[in-house]
């Protein structure tokens, strides 16, 4: 709820509805429990909120709020159906949590990576912008694949996820140069597991 204030809720107030890329440096560093827990904290305001796992190698969302991962985002790029004809509730979860629902990353496939420049996500995402408040993306590492800065593309910004004591200062820096080069806007970041007695 700290991070929610600080960089998103200053975002919500505007008639644009947000789309947001949660990403770390590297593995390890929590960004699906952050996007969980950010998800959860915007629903509790009366806000409706979107979680996409975009995560194709290591999925983890539907592991989170316990729901199936037969069907995802992975079909959905994979189809032909038109986006914006497709009712949402074949398109889109509803969680146990009000105002909360997810897309799953579907089944993994060879090649994820290409999936991700099929215009159909650009037409998924503009949809999912006007269903929505507010659409956040759990992407993976971005130093180690290249899915979050395509992704980062076709959003509003990125929020850049670091765990005290593990992420490398080279790798967060590095991270936020990418960032910058594709001319991303990187709305903030959040240092996890910091405890001030023990850093």
């Amino acid at each position: 709820r700290g991070a929610l204030s600080s960089i998103l809720l200053p975002t919500l107030h505007g008639a644009t509805r947000q789309i947001i890329v949660v990403t770390s440096a590297e593995a390890g560093a929590g960004k699906t429990t952050v996007t969980s827990n950010l998800g959860v904290a915007t629903a509790e305001t009366g806000r409706s909120v979107l979680l996409i796992d975009a995560d194709f190698r290591r999925p983890r969302l539907h592991h989170v709020f316990d729901m199936p991962n037969t069907s995802g985002l992975t079909d959905l790029l994979r189809l032909n159906t038109p986006v914006d004809s497709t009712p949402l509730r074949s398109l889109v979860q509803p969680t146990k949590i009000p105002n909360l629902c997810l897309m799953t990353s579907g089944p993994v496939t060879n090649s994820p990576s290409s999936l991700l420049y099929s215009p159909r996500l650009v037409e998924f995402l503009e949809r999912m912008g006007r269903e929505f408040d507010l659409v956040l993306i759990d992407a993976p590492p971005m130093l180690q694949f290249a899915d979050a800065r395509v992704m980062g593309r076709y959003s509003d910004g990125v929020i850049l996820v670091l765990r005290a004591g593990q992420t490398k200062w080279e790798a967060a820096m590095l991270a936020c140069q990418r960032f910058e080069e594709d001319q991303t806007r990187v709305l903030g970041t959040i240092l996890n597991s910091w405890d001030l007695r023990h850093h």
